[in-house]
């Protein structure tokens, strides 16, 4: 191998791998993430199995109508619920709706967050002091009580739900994004396409929003979390699907509550689903958060 080969190798080797490529390098390095990638992961393979894994139809009732649910045993891994309803099928379909509403619900804050906050960020003025206006307003409304009253504007059901969870969310994204792309107006890369003529939405759509979408990409995996908890909650206020046999976790839970001292596993149980998963999709925000931000690489 000649000296100008071997340099050349060396120079090969000593590139620069991609910041995404060397975020997912360090995620995989981090234990908790990957834990919480983990139990995503199962709750993913769960909703999409749902019919193999269920051992009855979570509809049909098995077994007898009582006040005293039965707990685990007689073949029933969780027991039944008053209605005599397999409760393990019931928390396996439940994986579905729930993280199918985390989901949509995110998708919706996130759309419309990344579009206002993408236009008052580029465009700054008073389109600006507009938008981060309205956003004032809405975060000085507690996120809760801003749902209730749209769910309460939109009528009761899993689609009012979902929608009123991704307002919620709105202003936080939008801001987040904002805040970005404000500090890369005055980069070098946005500098030097303006001086050839890049176009203003073509700068901002292929050059500064990529750049820019990496703390947002890191808070709509927190968000889907404290989603799938709002959701919860709203469903054990009474503002859930008003179908009673809806295997929701967080309608079980409400349906569950007047009966705990008779059932105490109807509680348990679509509890303990809504604690995994939450924690799962928290450890997996803060080991993208940490992959991510260049000032937590140690």
């Amino acid at each position: 191998m000649s000296l100008a080969e071997a340099e050349a190798a060396v120079l090969r080797t000593d590139e620069p791998s991609g910041l995404w490529k060397d975020a997912f390098d360090r995620f995989k390095r981090n234990p908790a993430a990957l834990v919480g990638a983990l139990l995503i992961l199962t709750f993913i393979l769960i909703a999409v199995f749902a019919p193999v894994i269920a051992t009855h139809d979570p509809h049909a009732q098995v077994g007898n109508l009582s006040a005293n649910p039965e707990g685990p045993g007689d073949g029933h891994i969780m027991g039944l619920d008053k209605q005599g309803r397999d409760y393990f099928s019931r928390v396996v379909y439940g994986t579905r709706l729930s993280l199918l509403v985390g989901l949509v619900s995110v998708a919706v804050g996130l759309s419309l967050g990344v579009l206002l906050g993408s236009l008052a960020g580029y465009l700054g003025g008073w389109v600006d002091v507009v938008i981060m206006r309205f956003m004032d307003i809405m975060l000085s409304i507690p996120g809760l009580l801003l749902a209730i009253g749209i769910v309460a504007a939109l009528g009761r059901g899993l689609v009012q739900i979902m929608v009123a969870v991704g307002i919620v969310n709105v202003p936080v994204f939008a801001r987040l994004l904002r805040a970005a792309i404000l500090g890369q107006m005055d980069s070098d890369y946005v500098l030097a396409g303006r001086s050839v003529g890049v176009g203003g939405w073509r700068l901002l759509g292929r050059h500064i929003l990529p750049n820019s979408i990496a703390p947002v990409i890191v808070q709509a995996t927190l968000a889907m979390a404290t989603a799938i908890i709002d959701v919860a909650g709203l469903s054990f206020l009474g503002l859930g699907p008003a179908n009673p046999s809806f295997p929701e976790w967080g309608k079980m839970l409400a349906d569950s509550a007047s009966r705990l001292e008779q059932g105490v596993h109807l509680v348990f149980f679509p509890g303990i689903a809504i604690v995994l998963s939450v924690l799962g999709l928290n450890l997996v925000g803060d080991g993208l958060r940490e992959a991510i931000d260049p000032r937590l690489k140690t």
